[in-house]
């Protein structure tokens, strides 16, 4: 049994990385390194939300860092153009559903509570599978929390095999002789890897230079256009450098950066592949592929077990990777009235949207009852 508790308090919760970063599971989304920047650099004056769960000792088990964005509304840390990933329950495996139960029923009471009331939890990241948040919603919905989830998008991830070699062996002969060659190209241009902050800056400077300049180049503002989330994203890759978690690469071709990517360690030993950019005027020596290739390569080269190419449904990641799981947007609904009227409201309009959609002939959005997102083995409790 937990006792699950709500503080604002993060300050108090980060200052002790050790034990928050022991219920990642592995995971660098959930690290105090990442969210620990993103409330830093992007909380906008909001009030953190976290829920705690605690054993009959008072020792922490788990975690559950939200804050209130807007009247009435609860999301993620690190939520927003952050994209982030991976989006759970902070507990060890063998806790994690318990607490994830628990956490539900614990915010379905409080509701309606005079400090810490809320209308509308809104979890954008989870990931198809993930156990300690379907039993969240099974908390949730046990509460009368009223349940939504849906899905736009899809991870992908590429599991190691036991050599390079093997690995070209799934592809067919015409993508093995091309993947083949963009393997012998890397080793003729330059490569520069960050190992200190003054690179970070250098090489994060040139991705996030050559990753606005396509963007903008197609109309599109570009993520690093904040000047907040740029901040967050250098001082995130410093404390994941700090720590032996970043991978920070720039290709060079005759001394000019033409590729760069931004990946993060967890310690699970996946590589997550978060940010790219690379020089469009370079776009014939096929800058993209050649930095998907380099990924590949580093899982082998440091005995990694797989390379997770993260949210976006693009073609190369279809071509390069072995699986793939929805990505989703969870909903819940206080269980009280005027909640549940807007939410009612909410719902025909996602539904004319769907119409829409059908009549269009474009593909609707998934959509699932998030306590089915995973199969999940909850104690029985004796007062059941």
């Amino acid at each position: 049994m937990f006792t699950i508790e709500t503080t604002s308090d993060i300050a108090e919760l980060l200052s002790n990385a050790d034990a928050w970063n022991r219920l990642s599971r592995g995971v660098p989304f959930r690290e105090t390194s990442w969210l620990g920047a993103w409330w830093e650099a992007m909380n906008g004056g909001r009030q953190a939300y976290v829920l705690v769960a605690r054993d009959s000792d008072g020792n922490m088990r788990g975690l559950l860092p939200l804050y209130q964005y807007g009247p009435g509304v609860l999301a993620m840390i690190g939520d927003g153009e952050a994209c982030t990933d991976h989006v759970s329950v902070l507990a060890d495996e063998a806790d994690a559903a318990e607490v994830g139960f628990a956490m539900g029923m614990h915010l379905a009471k409080s509701a309606s509570d005079a400090n810490w009331g809320w209308e509308v939890i809104d979890i954008d990241g989870v990931v198809e599978g993930d156990e300690p948040m379907s039993a969240l919603a099974s908390g949730l919905k046990k509460g009368g929390a009223t349940l939504h989830a849906q899905s736009r998008m899809s991870v992908w991830y590429r599991a190691a095999d036991t050599s390079w070699d093997e690995h070209l062996k799934r592809h067919g002969k015409t993508q093995r002789r091309q993947m083949r060659r963009w393997a012998d190209q890397l080793k003729t241009m330059e490569k520069v890897v960050a190992t200190s902050d003054a690179e970070v800056d250098e090489l994060l400077g040139f991705v996030i230079e050559m990753h606005q300049r396509r963007w903008v180049a197609a109309g599109e503002a570009g993520s690093f256009a904040n000047e907040s989330f740029r901040s967050f994203m250098i001082e995130t890759a410093k404390q994941f450098l700090s720590r032996d978690q970043l991978y920070l690469a720039v290709l060079k071709h005759e001394g000019t950066p033409i590729a760069g990517e931004l990946k993060f360690i967890g310690g699970n030993k996946v590589l997550y592949s978060y940010s790219a950019g690379y020089d469009i005027n370079f776009a014939e020596l096929e800058p993209g592929r050649l930095m998907c290739i380099d990924g590949l390569l580093e899982i082998y080269e440091r005995g990694f077990v797989g390379l997770d190419f993260m949210r976006g449904d693009e073609t190369y990641k279809s071509r390069y990777s072995t699986e793939s799981h929805r990505l989703f947007r969870m909903r819940a609904v206080a269980p009280t009235l005027m909640p549940r009227l807007r939410h009612a409201a909410w719902c025909t309009g996602f539904e004319l949207k769907q119409w829409v959609r059908r009549q269009s002939g474009r593909p609707v959005i998934v959509v699932q009852d998030p306590t089915s997102l995973a199969t999940i083995n909850l104690p029985v409790s004796p007062n059941a």
